[in-house]
């Protein structure tokens, strides 16, 4: 790996250490030098388990995502859409707050690409906020908002149109919350890591599926349909 893609990624994770925080990794098919990748993605978190007796959060998520290669090796991504959010379970009442502003950015390093063997490597890291309607619930007055960081490896390798991934992550989940205009609080998750598993398919040469899983700090699936130009 060139000293430079070390030294980025260093850089990186010392800057964010204190926040952390899990997101789709998009796989590891990323866009040429000076190519853009646009797409439609839904993203459905089915369990994300709280911290202490906070109960489960929920949220389904549709963006549109633009990735845009600024090197060979380095890819911006960014992401605008909407989301809900449901949190239930635990010792503050259910709240199901409606659909409101989501979006979210990131990057990916791409470590290793090999023609011969077909298989690619890359870093990523990626964020998504979401914003949904305010709810009433037990009389009171509930404000939220969904913080949702990641940063994630994943390796691949492509059997003709199929191109499966495997990675890990390190990720953070965080519910900021307010009651009646209190004072802000936030809900940590209960697991700091997970496992990512996933595929592409090429419907045809400038168009991809992607599908990708994630399990133990949550149960969560997207699916994304991308072009590339």
């Amino acid at each position: 790996m060139p000293m430079r893609k070390i030294i980025f990624i260093i850089s990186i994770l010392v800057f964010s250490a204190d926040r952390v925080y899990a997101a789709p990794a998009y796989g590891t098919d990323t866009p040429q030098k000076g190519k853009i990748s646009i797409g439609y993605q839904t993203n459905l978190v089915f369990k994300h388990r709280l911290n202490d007796e906070h109960g489960s959060l929920r949220s389904f998520q549709h963006f549109v995502d633009f990735s845009y290669g600024a090197l060979d090796w380095f890819t911006f991504d960014g992401k605008l859409g909407v989301g809900d959010l449901r949190q239930d379970g635990g010792e503050m009442p259910s709240v199901n707050y409606g659909t409101g502003f989501a979006g979210g950015y990131g990057f990916r390093i791409l470590l290793r690409d090999k023609t011969a063997d077909k298989t690619r490597i890359v870093f990523g890291f990626h964020h998504i906020s979401v914003h949904p309607t305010n709810e009433n619930a037990g009389g009171s007055k509930y404000e939220t908002f969904l913080d949702d960081w990641q940063f994630d490896i994943l390796g691949s390798k492509k059997f003709g149109k199929f191109e499966p991934f495997l990675g890990g992550k390190v990720s953070k989940f965080d519910l900021g919350y307010r009651v009646n205009r209190g004072e802000r609080q936030r809900l940590s998750p209960k697991y700091y890591g997970g496992l990512i598993a996933g595929c592409g398919f090429d419907l045809r040469e400038d168009l991809t599926l992607k599908i990708e899983g994630h399990i133990i700090d949550e149960n969560s699936l997207s699916a994304g349909l991308y072009y590339k130009y």
